[in-house]
């Protein structure tokens, strides 16, 4: 993941630049991974903290490069505690 500068929030066209995937990607993935749940901003669009960047990340070497099937990532996420990050790190 390439990050040019930080920021509190990203919004889900700065997220899918960063990460590498299209937007219908992330919000599938907000439909399985229930962890994975960005807040919305007053406008009703989607803002990820930078928690939700190193979550989807995870998932996405867990379901691209290790091969696991999205029940595999998700029980792996969930055993490791890593969806179970803190709120703000």
């Amino acid at each position: 993941m390439v990050q040019t500068d930080r920021k509190l929030f990203y919004k889900i066209g700065d997220v899918c630049r960063m990460c590498e995937l299209e937007p219908h990607v992330l919000r599938y993935w907000e439909t399985e991974f229930t962890f994975l749940s960005p807040t919305k901003n007053r406008a009703g669009q989607r803002v990820y903290r930078e928690k939700d960047l190193q979550l989807i990340e995870q998932i996405k070497f867990l379901l691209y490069e290790r091969g696991y099937t999205i029940a595999g990532a998700n029980r792996k996420l969930l055993d490791d505690g890593t969806a179970n990050l803190p709120l703000f790190s």
